[in-house]
């Protein structure tokens, strides 16, 4: 087998930044070069160049193991970094991989040899975290919901496509129908493919449920059927099809994975008195959507974990199976406090201070599954007459909505950093015990104000 080391970079690189600590190597990861910096004898590093192939990355992991490294810290963008950090795991070392924006102030003249020796550096001297990642066996939850989002979206884009097309023929079904991926819109799409071009055919396949008159349904299904875009249509609507059909293989092999997880508990999930939570009567209005997963997500969650994540107030049955999959489980144990992993969602407020003061501070970009998922969970429940909505609200009349819409998502994670850590079965206690709460400190400051300005407060 060909030598993965470029022989012209197969020199040593000696490192003269700081202490190295003989069981730890660092690693740069990219495209098509991967350089890793070696731990020798004489406590410094030296560097090598590799290809990205396969043998390549044991050649990588072979190397290692006679320089008596054990633990091997990558920085990688993208997921260059995967298939090396599978392998290293696999070979029972130590892969860590952290964050690019913690190692990015290389001293010297920036290159990728000096950033293996930098990483390196940072993490003997610890001066770097390692990022979260589930344990090994749970990873395949996790990339089975993940794909399924992205089905979720072809699916939505597909049906964009054929609105589009039916806009172009004039043809105004979504003005005749509340959704044209519904029985009604589909069934009439389905006809206008197959050729039928008679609106009041047309209009007899809308369900017995429409409670629009037919003659709407027969001016709205008179339009201009052009073949070019008769065949747009045709062909996003096999789309369609086709991402129904993945949704649904893709949901069978959720099921399958959920299965393998240990069952904590056989009972069913608590039920919800909904005469005495409010949130469950907002939760009550959501009409059952298309794509929801073909299972009970709510009881299957509830027996492998004893969390019942649908209980906090926006959340539903896809919210709490990506945030169940992107945690590998209701284990939180991997971070020391809520502070901690509210940081890690990047749910946590701005803390720029320099020279005493607070600066202000850019808005940090966060692809992290479950922080969207419960800014999402945050925005539906803005309107509900909860704590959480009166909080939101309250954030967002004083700054602005999207900040309103952050603090929702952040008192959400804490309750679900507890829920996972405790056990605890969250208690919506409404809207006037917030506002009351609320009323009963700001009155608590006004008397320490006047307190401290020489007057007693009195009320009225």
């Amino acid at each position: 087998m060909k030598h993965s080391t470029h022989e012209k970079n197969s020199h040593k690189h000696k490192n003269t930044l700081g202490f190295i600590d003989p069981t730890v190597a660092g690693i740069d990861i990219g495209d098509k070069v991967i350089h890793v910096a070696f731990p020798d004898s004489s406590g410094s590093a030296y560097v090598e160049e590799f290809e990205t192939t396969t043998p390549a990355l044991h050649e990588i992991a072979r190397k290692l193991r006679n320089a008596g490294v054990v633990t091997a810290v990558m920085e990688a963008t993208g997921v260059y970094w995967v298939p090396l950090y599978d392998i290293l795991e696999s070979l029972e070392f130590k892969p860590i991989l952290v964050d690019a924006k913690s190692v990015k102030n290389v001293p010297g003249r920036k290159s990728d040899v000096a950033d293996s020796q930098w990483i390196q550096t940072l993490y003997s001297s610890g001066l770097l975290r390692a990022a979260f990642r589930p344990p090994r066996e749970r990873l395949k939850l996790r990339t089975y919901v993940r794909h399924r989002a992205t089905i979720v979206k072809n699916k939505q884009q597909a049906l964009l496509r054929i609105e589009k097309g039916l806009q172009l023929m004039n043809v105004k079904l979504s003005t005749a129908v509340s959704e044209i991926g519904g029985v009604s819109g589909m069934d009439i799409i389905r006809a206008i493919v197959k050729g039928e071009r008679d609106p009041v055919k047309l209009a007899t396949l809308r369900n017995h449920s429409c409670k629009k008159p037919e003659q709407i349904f027969i001016d709205a299904l008179t339009g201009n059927y052009q073949e070019e875009y008769v065949f747009v249509v045709a062909q996003a609507l096999e789309q369609f099809d086709f991402s129904n059909k993945q949704l649904e293989e893709c949901d069978k092999k959720i099921l399958s994975e959920l299965e393998t997880y240990p069952t904590v508990t056989a009972s069913p999930p608590p039920k919800r008195d909904k005469d005495k939570n409010k949130s469950r009567k907002f939760s009550a209005r959501r009409k059952p959507n298309r794509n929801d997963v073909f299972f009970d997500v709510r009881t299957i969650l509830w027996q492998k974990s004893g969390r019942d994540f649908t209980a906090l107030l926006g959340i539903e049955a896809n919210s709490a199976l990506t945030i169940f999959a992107e945690l590998g489980g209701a284990d939180v144990s991997s971070f020391e406090n809520v502070k901690k992993f509210t940081s890690w969602l990047k749910l946590c407020p701005g803390n720029n201070i320099s020279g005493g003061k607070r600066r202000k501070s850019k808005k940090q970009p966060c692809a992290n599954y479950i922080s969207q998922t419960l800014r999402m969970s945050s925005l539906s429940a803005k309107k509900s007459k909860t704590a959480l909505g009166a909080h939101i609200r309250r954030i967002s009349g004083r700054t602005d909505k999207p900040r309103g819409i952050k603090a929702g998502a952040h008192k959400l994670a804490q309750m679900l950093y507890y829920m996972c850590r405790d056990g605890w079965l969250y208690f919506e206690r409404g809207e006037d015990y917030y506002e009351k709460a609320y009323a009963d400190r700001c009155i608590k400051n006004l008397h320490k104000r006047a307190k401290d300005l020489g007057f007693k407060l009195v009320a009225a």
